[in-house]
């Protein structure tokens, strides 16, 4: 009993302290700091602002095994040519790992040519700037082409710049017509127009040919020929021929451009072809005069000379007939051909001009835009102020796509110009041919040399 008792003790004392650990350890969990301390991570935080290690991202310049270029190839689409457009020309680099920057023409006195002017019969100089991409530099000993052919180069202190520069001396080239002129059929009295265009031209006259070739003048001296016929010419690409008379049919006409030094382009001949008009043959066959010279075969009165001795003397006085040279008088008529010049008909066609009529769209050629009239008149002439829109390299050739930016008309230029080099001393040509093989000697043994040396 003692002993079931004894145990009973024990295991109600287990109980109680059971009992206490279960009372007391909850609130001390609850009154104990360690809320305070979870505070302390808040504060911990703040060493995210330390995040200035990625400052350390510094190291990754450790990358800076730059890659050198040591060849630098650049290319010129067009040489300069005397009256071409300083802005027609167009340099790339076809070096990998190098973009092209630009191109500045200097001109013999150093200064830069600006892309609006047109190239002189002078000295140029060419500078084509380049820049090296990312992660590459140019070596100070770069070596730098131009069309395949050695040039001089300069690079930048950093290496990040290169400079690929040689002069040229302008070419002179003949005028290349562009566009010739076209054939029409007018009208006796009215008017016609000829267009053609070239490049390389300074200035523009016309020629008119007879028909069988022989006789050949100038514009200016249209009314020598044809008194009551008058033009105009622009210079650059028309002539506007008035009055056009039925003598000119079968007349030819071209236009001759002139370029420098001398030289000269002619273009196809057009034939004039007028349709007669059938009511003026009448009036233009003046012979319809010259029967007032059969008034003088008066024979009926030279039956007087029945009286033999004075009618015979009186014959003589009858040579009067002489004065019949009057009818040479008659080509006063020609004289009276003054009154065509009163043909001054281009004040009768002002008239038509209040009657105009301009087409809202442009008609274009090659070298300029208009509005005309079904009449043929034509206003707010303009030449085309052409923009590059795309270009392309194919088979060794750029070719070069352009559209107006007022008309829309569209215009292709290839590198292949087929330009004509006149007026050129022999000697230039062949001191300038012999030049050019010692270059190519020079170039060869450079790099046999570098062949050698494992260059």
């Amino acid at each position: 009993m003692k002993r079931i008792t004894g145990r009973l003790i024990t295991l109600l004392l287990l109980l109680a302290l059971l009992l206490s650990l279960s009372v007391f350890s909850p609130a001390a969990l609850a009154t104990g700091e360690e809320p305070e301390t979870t505070e302390a991570p808040e504060t911990t935080e703040a060493p995210e602002t330390t995040e200035e290690p990625e400052a350390t991202e510094e190291p990754t310049e450790t990358p800076k095994p730059l890659i050198e270029l040591r060849k630098l190839t650049t290319t010129l689409d067009r040489t300069p040519i005397v009256l071409l457009s300083v802005s027609e020309s167009h340099a790339t680099v076809s070096s990998a790992n190098a973009s092209f920057l630009s191109i500045t023409w200097f001109d013999a006195a150093g200064n830069i040519v600006a892309l609006t002017d047109t190239f002189e019969y002078q000295t140029y100089r060419l500078e084509i700037r380049a820049e090296a991409d990312e992660g590459y530099y140019f070596s100070q000993d770069l070596a730098g082409y131009l069309n395949n052919s050695a040039a001089t180069v300069s690079v930048s202190a950093d290496g990040r710049y290169a400079i690929v520069s040689r002069e040229f001396e302008a070419i002179v080239c003949a005028p290349r017509i562009i566009k010739q002129p076209g054939e029409e059929t007018i009208k006796e009295g009215d008017f016609v127009s000829y267009v053609s265009t070239a490049v390389y031209a300074l200035d523009l006259t016309w020629e008119f040919i007879s028909p069988d070739g022989e006789t050949v003048f100038d514009s200016k001296d249209l009314r020598k020929t044809f008194p009551s016929c008058s033009c105009t010419n622009d210079g650059k690409e028309k002539i506007v021929i008035y009055n056009v008379p039925a003598e000119m049919n079968g007349w030819k006409v071209r236009a001759v451009f002139h370029g420098v030094l001398d030289t000269v382009t002619r273009s196809n001949t057009v034939t004039v072809k007028v349709d007669v008009d059938p009511t003026k043959p009448t009036e233009t066959p003046k012979p319809t005069e010259t029967p007032k010279p059969t008034e003088t075969p008066a024979p009926e009165t030279t039956p007087e000379p029945t009286a033999e001795p004075k009618t015979t003397e009186e014959p003589a006085e009858t040579e009067a007939p002489e004065t019949s040279e009057a009818p040479e008088a008659t080509e006063g008529p020609e004289a009276t051909e003054a009154p065509e010049a009163t043909e001054e008909p281009k004040d009768t066609e002002a008239p038509g001009e209040h009657e105009h009529s301009f087409s809202e769209d442009w008609y274009a050629d090659e070298n300029s835009h208009w509005h005309q009239c079904d009449c043929g008149a034509i206003a707010d002439e303009g030449r085309h102020d052409f923009e590059t829109v795309n270009w392309r390299v194919e088979n060794g050739k750029k070719t070069v796509e352009y559209r107006c930016k007022i008309c829309g008309y569209p215009k292709t230029d290839t590198t292949d110009d087929n330009a004509v080099i006149n007026k050129i001393p022999m000697g230039v040509c062949v001191g300038g041919a012999l030049g050019l093989i010692a270059v190519l000697v020079a170039v060869e043994s450079v790099q046999r040399s570098k062949r050698r040396h494992g260059r």
